[in-house]
């Protein structure tokens, strides 16, 4: 070639190795391009990605736990408790703070959050109603008092007289005033209780790809509409069993104001607290003795299964090999083949072998690699009863793929697709499961 390509000038959204070297960025003679007629072709190359790392989602989806088709989910809130129609100064009121006749003045309110735009505030003691004329809850505004302090309400004097109210006074929320031709102002709820159905989580991922790129012939399909869909698809399991397994469940308004109430899921690790167990260095406590004896209250429960699937993280995965061969306590049974989940769709594609305990019940471990892959997360791993799970999701709303979400301009040059899902992980009796946290390798620092 007589031109010099470099990586700069590739296609955004054509796939390139991410792993390379301070020595090969704007190179593309380096050996992780292949020649398409050497050794096979490039595209017969397969990421290992998606075939083993998604052995948990698998696991959920599988049989062995309940499934849950949410069609019209009952709600029940827990009993409501209104906001206390009062707030206090904390900070000191001067009389230049409350000035009158359309001057606005600044003020510090402890509790802002339900105070909006013409909403009155009566200082009682000191016989004053202020409107407000603009609420700053996060002070991103800076307005200054007359001593310079840092306030987060604008507001303007309606009646009484313009005096100096001392820190922490009481002052009563009255309603949001409007002129004769004005608009109503913004009201405020309170956040919903506990809702019961508050481990709902509703996620959407999309992708695009240009119209040039769409009716290019590509080698392999890398850089094709069905490709970038299945990127966005694998990736969205990869972050999807992160929030099944980690994930904290929240519910609220969107801190950011343009997406309504947000529903994040709990994870399964956070739902357990009975049964909890520090690995320690390097795995040094994850011996036979140990683990027997941890891990057998697991089945104390009635309801507990006869047998257990524990996921875990590489290093994890390799302590309690070791522990098992040592013998003692636990004994490994078995050690199937690797076997993955493209070439059988009826395995989970992970490594696993299956452990015995001194009582019987045996426990089958599989290693996650990528979602415990993080430094700080390869020694850590929880143990999960099939029975005492449910996963489900709302009907409809399972990896829903919407096509061509573009608007009409911007779809004559791409398409975008969006992929929405919804899910929820529900623990029968928490201490049927188990966690086994790690902690000594720690994230590497940049």
């Amino acid at each position: 070639m007589s031109d010099a390509y470099t990586k700069s000038e590739f296609p955004v959204t054509t796939v390139s190795p991410s792993d390379l070297s301070a020595l090969d960025l704007g190179n593309v003679n380096i050996p992780d391009f292949r020649p398409t007629s050497w050794w096979g072709r490039n595209d017969e190359v397969f990421e290992q990605a998606y075939e083993n790392d998604t052995a948990y989602i698998a696991f959920m989806e599988s049989q062995a736990v309940d499934q849950i088709d949410l069609t019209q989910p009952a709600v029940k809130y827990r009993v409501g408790r209104p906001a206390d129609l009062w707030t206090s100064n904390d900070v000191a009121i001067a009389a230049a703070d409350l000035p009158g006749g359309g001057t606005i003045g600044y003020i510090g309110l402890a509790d802002s959050v339900g105070v909006g735009a013409g909403t009155l505030l009566h200082f009682t003691d000191y016989n004053v109603m202020v409107r407000v004329i603009a609420n700053d809850t996060a002070e991103t505004n800076v307005w200054k008092n007359d001593a310079g302090t840092t306030c987060n309400i604008s507001c303007e004097r309606l009646s009484g007289p313009a005096v100096a109210i001392p820190v922490d006074k009481i002052a009563l929320i009255g309603s949001v005033v409007m002129g004769e031709e004005g608009t109503p102002g913004p009201g405020y709820t309170t956040s919903p209780g506990d809702p019961v159905y508050r481990t709902m989580h509703l996620s959407g991922i999309y992708g695009s790809i240009t119209r040039l790129q769409m009716e290019t012939e590509m080698v392999g399909g890398w850089g094709t509409h069905p490709k970038v869909r299945d990127d966005v698809w694998y990736q969205h399991k990869l972050r999807k069993q992160t929030d099944l397994l980690f994930g904290h469940s929240w519910t609220g308004t969107d801190p950011q104001g343009s997406q309504g109430q947000l529903w994040l899921a709990d994870g399964i690790i956070p739902q357990i607290k009975s049964h909890i167990l520090n690995a320690g260095s390097l795995g040094v406590t994850l011996t036979g003795p140990v683990l027997n004896d941890f891990l057998e209250p697991t089945f104390d429960s009635q309801l507990s299964s006869l047998s257990k699937d524990w996921f875990c993280g590489a290093a994890q995965f390799r302590d309690i090999r070791k522990a098992a061969l040592e013998g003692g306590a636990i004994t490994m049974m078995d050690m199937p083949a690797l076997e993955s989940g493209t070439k059988n769709p009826g395995t989970l594609g992970a490594k696993s072998m299956v452990i015995q305990l001194q009582s019987g019940n045996t426990i089958t471990v599989h290693e996650l690699r990528k979602a415990f892959s993080a430094a700080n997360m390869s020694d850590w791993g929880v143990i999960v009863d099939a029975k005492n799970v449910g996963y489900g999701s709302f009907r409809g709303l399972r990896e829903v793929w919407y096509n061509n979400i573009e608007t009409p301009s911007q779809a004559i040059t791409r398409q975008t697709d969006a992929l929405i899902d919804t899910w929820i992980t529900l623990m029968k009796d928490e201490s049927t499961c188990a966690v086994v946290r790690g902690g000594t390798r720690s994230l590497t620092a940049r």
